[in-house]
Order: C-alpha cells, then sequence, then structure tokens
C-alpha cells in the first residue's frame, strides 16, 4: 500500500511545481470585430501596392477609382490597380526646344532672311553646336558613311529628289566639308534631349557615331530628339512675319548623331515646363493607354475645365504628350491644320516645324 501513496505524493509535488511556474493571470484573446478582417485585407493591399510601386523605375504610378468622369486625384479605396506601360525610357530625360529666329534678339525677332537678305528668300534655320562651352570652340563633323547612310537614305523613304537636297554641298547638314562630313547643328523648333547642364550651357544628347545600334524603332515620330526635322525660314513681306515651312522636296529628316559631345548656349533653347504639373484641359479628350492618336482607349476621359497632373513628357514628331498620374495619355500638343493646338492649359513659346 506505500507504494500507491508514494505515487500520489510524486503526482501532488509535480503540480505544485506546474502551478509555481505558470502566470497569475492570463490576458484574454479579444472579441475579433468583423470589420477588421476588411481593414486587415486592405492594409495588405496597401503594403502589396506601395512595394510593386517602388519596384517599377523611375516614377511611381496610382490608379483612380474607376467612374465615368474623370478624376484627377486618386483615391483610397482598395481597388485592382491598372498600369499603362510606357512605351520608351525617356522619363529622366529632360527635354527642350530650340528657339526660332524670331525669339532671338540676334535677329531682332524676325526670320534671317528679313534683314540678311532682303526677305522673300528661305533658308534652313540653322543653329550650331559647339565642342566645349564656348561659341569659339568649334563645331564638329562626324562622318555619314556605311550603315549610318542607310540609315538616312531610309530616314527619307530612299527618295532620291530628297537625298540629293540634303545631301548637296550648300543645304546647311554637309556644306562645310561636302557629304559624308556632318555638320554639328540642329534646326530651329527641333527637340533635343540634355545630359548635362553646366552654367549657361547644355550638353545635348546625340546618337554615338561609333555605335550604330538598333535603329529601326529611331524616327521622327518616336524619338524627335534624336531624329531631326528639317526647317525652313522665311520672311513675309506683306505681313511682315516670320513662318516656317518644309523644303520644295517635302519633309527630310536626319540622325542627331555626332562623334563627341557637343553643347548649345542655354539661350538658344526653351525647357518644357518642369514636371509634376497640374494641368486643366480646354477640350475634352478620350484618355489613352499609350501617346499616340491611333492608340486604344483607357475608358477615361479628361473633361473641359478638369485638371489633372502631368508626370512624364512624349514628343511625337510634332506633337506632344503627357502621362497622367493615374497612368494613361493625354495630348497636350497636336499640330493640326496647318497650326498648333494646345488642348489643355499646358503651353510653350517655340512652335515645333510644321509635320
Amino acid at each position: 500500500m506505500a507504494i500507491p501513496g508514494k505515487k500520489i505524493f510524486i503526482w501532488f509535488m509535480t503540480l505544485v511545481v506546474i502551478m509555481a511556474c505558470a502566470p497569475a493571470m492570463v490576458t484574454p484573446v479579444p472579441t475579433l470585430d468583423p470589420n477588421a478582417i476588411n481593414l486587415y485585407i486592405a492594409q495588405t493591399a496597401n503594403v502589396a501596392s506601395t512595394q510593386t510601386v517602388a519596384a517599377i523605375p523611375p516614377t511611381a504610378t496610382f490608379t483612380s477609382t474607376p467612374r465615368n468622369t474623370f478624376t484627377p486625384e486618386p483615391t483610397t479605396t482598395p481597388i485592382q490597380t491598372f498600369v499603362f506601360p510606357t512605351p520608351t525610357p525617356l522619363v529622366r530625360s529632360q527635354f527642350f526646344r530650340v528657339k526660332h529666329d524670331s525669339q532671338l534678339a540676334i535677329y531682332n525677332y524676325k526670320s534671317r532672311t528679313a534683314e540678311n537678305w532682303g526677305g522673300g528668300r528661305q533658308t534652313p534655320e540653322v543653329v550650331q553646336m559647339f565642342v566645349a562651352q564656348s561659341d569659339r570652340s568649334g563645331t564638329n563633323r562626324t562622318s555619314l558613311n556605311g550603315n549610318w547612310e542607310t540609315y538616312i537614305n531610309a530616314l527619307n523613304d530612299n527618295d532620291e529628289k530628297k537625298l540629293r537636297y540634303l545631301k548637296a554641298d550648300n543645304t546647311a547638314l554637309f556644306n562645310g566639308a561636302g557629304f559624308p562630313q556632318l555638320e554639328s547643328l540642329t534646326m530651329g523648333g527641333n527637340v533635343v534631349s540634355v545630359s548635362q547642364l553646366q552654367g549657361e550651357w547644355a550638353r545635348v544628347y546625340t546618337m554615338d557615331s561609333n555605335s550604330l545600334g538598333s535603329l529601326k524603332e529611331i524616327n521622327y515620330v518616336t524619338r524627335p530628339d534624336l531624329v531631326q526635322k528639317f526647317v525652313v525660314v522665311a520672311w513675309r513681306k506683306e505681313t511682315k512675319t516670320t513662318f516656317w515651312t518644309n523644303t520644295p522636296q517635302g519633309a527630310l529628316y536626319w540622325p542627331l548623331v555626332s562623334s563627341r559631345p557637343v553643347w548649345m548656349p542655354l539661350e538658344r533653347l526653351e525647357p518644357f515646363p518642369s514636371l509634376p504639373m497640374s494641368v486643366t484641359a480646354k477640350t475634352t479628350q478620350a484618355i489613352r493607354t499609350e501617346p499616340k492618336l491611333d492608340s486604344s482607349l483607357t475608358g477615361f476621359e479628361l473633361s473641359e475645365n478638369v485638371s489633372t497632373t502631368i508626370v512624364e513628357y512624349y514628343p511625337s514628331g510634332s506633337n506632344v504628350w503627357g502621362r497622367t498620374q493615374n497612368g494613361g495619355w493625354i495630348a497636350l500638343l497636336l499640330y493640326q491644320g496647318g497650326g498648333v493646338k494646345y488642348l489643355t492649359n499646358w503651353s510653350m513659346a517655340t512652335v515645333p516645324p510644321p509635320p
């Protein structure tokens, strides 16, 4: 009988030890709020969204709650996010437009033909680029032979009349040493992108003459900062106004390529307005998934007198598009019917070349 008593004693001592180690009070489990489930889901979605946006370089994209009327500001309602892709990696580029004669004191704010040649004449509206931050540093010449000649031919549809004019020794591009020695220049109204600012000078981004790469998709429509438009300036005596036109052979193009860095004085350039920028629509327009007129639609529109924020530019030919903070694209400038049309209060003093 001693044995069972001994067992009871051992179990009793074990229970005492367990109770001594246990906390005096156990914190009760709170009652689960049914609404908290939705809150946790929303918080998790927000964290995931933030991590996703942070992984998309170089700018974040926000989408507003879908509704029939475009909402310019994002809401916090947890919904599915739609991201409209950017067609080209131009987000970090700083765009400028090359000023025309009529914007410059050196030409008395009119066409260079008005006084230099008595008016009535036409000439390429040439603007030089220099090899250093000084207009006394000289310009550069780049050989456009081999594949580069094939490329410039393709940009001009291999049209014999256009190429004969473009490559002539007296029509600006090759009037220094003759073809294929391309002069370092651009023309009024063209867009350039800038890779560096130093003092009153801007280093212009150009194609590298030693690295042809793939140029299949680079043209005046997709990259007007790398494919320049030939611009002719003239003076109309009757109305005493400057005007711009294409050559008698039609629209001409050439690649902005250089064998060494080139610079332009900032006084010859007008910068695109800084971003982000709030713009207000002058007229209602559809918001598109890509920056082009034949792009598919997002299902939203920017209504007249409604504002939105532009976070990215996409120059396309003589037009300019803006990407909204909601991800779609709107037209900022369209060259239509022989003139410039601004669809919002966004504007620039320098008009683009005629298309």
